[in-house]
C-alpha cells in the first residue's frame, strides 16, 4: 500500500475502535472491537471484509462464549446460536459489510473482534436498499452522519436501537431528514423502512483510499 494511502486512512481512522494498517498490496487491514452486553440486544454490522464472511468465519468465539444473533431476511428472522464457544446453528449465515444483525449474550458480555480489510471496492460499487424494511450499515468502517457516509436518503424512516433498548426514529422526505441526518458508529447497524423502490448505497469517496 502506498504511503499516501496510509495517510488517507484518516478517512477511516477516527472511525475504528482500533486499527492496524499493513503495507500489503493496496489493502487496508485492521480490526474493530464490539461488545455484546449480557441480557441486552445491540444492532451490529460487520465493518470489514474477511476471507469468508460467514458468521463462523467473522466471529471467533472464546471458550466460554454464549451468543445469539438474529438476521432479518426481508420477512422474518433467522438465528445463529453459539454456546460454550461453539456455533450450534446458523454458523454458515453470511454477514457481509453493508448489512447487520441483532446480537445478545445470554450469560456474560461477549467481545467480538472483526478482523479483515476495508471493503473499498464494495463501498464504491454499493449495495442495495430494498423497498420496505431492511437492516443497513455503512460498508466503510467509518462513523458519521448518514449524509457524510453518502447514504442515498429517500422517503423513509430510519430506526436506531439504543442501549436503553428502545428505538429512536428519524423521518426523511424528499431526500432530506426532517430533523437532521442521524449519526451512526463504526459497526453499527440500523433499520430503514423505505417507501421507494430498490436503490443503491454507494460510497464513491472510498476510491480516494487507493490513490
Amino acid at each position: 500500500m502506498k504511503t499516501k494511502a496510509l495517510l488517507t486512512l484518516g478517512l477511516v481512522a477516527g472511525a475504528f475502535a482500533s486499527v492496524q494498517a499493513q503495507t500489503v498490496s493496496q489493502n487496508i487491514v485492521g480490526y474493530v472491537n464490539k461488545t455484546v452486553p449480557k441480557g441486552k440486544f445491540v444492532m451490529i454490522a460487520n465493518p470489514l471484509k474477511a476471507t469468508g464472511n460467514k458468521v463462523s468465519d467473522v466471529i471467533k468465539l472464546g471458550a466460554a462464549d454464549d451468543l445469539l444473533l438474529y438476521h432479518f431476511n426481508g420477512t422474518s428472522f433467522i438465528a445463529s446460536e453459539a454456546s460454550g464457544g461453539e456455533w450450534l446453528s446458523g454458523g454458515d449465515t453470511e454477514v457481509n459489510p453493508g448489512g447487520g444483525f441483532f446480537a445478545t449474550a445470554p450469560t456474560a458480555d461477549v467481545k467480538i473482534t472483526f478482523v479483515g480489510e476495508v471493503d473499498i471496492a464494495g463501498a464504491v460499487a454499493g449495495h442495495n436498499i430494498p423497498q420496505g424494511l431492511s437492516i443497513q450499515s455503512s460498508t466503510l468502517p467509518k462513523a458519521g452522519t448518514l449524509t457524510a457516509l453518502e447514504y442515498p436518503t429517500a422517503d423513509e424512516v430510519v430506526f436506531q436501537f439504543s442501549a436503553n433498548q428502545t428505538y429512536a426514529s428519524n423521518d426523511a422526505l424528499g431526500g432530506e431528514f426532517l430533523n437532521g441526518a442521524p449519526t451512526v458508529g463504526v459497526g453499527e447497524a440500523f433499520w430503514t423502512k423505505s417507501d421507494v423502490a430498490v436503490r443503491s448505497w454507494k460510497q464513491p469517496s472510498a476510491s480516494a483510499l487507493l490513490q
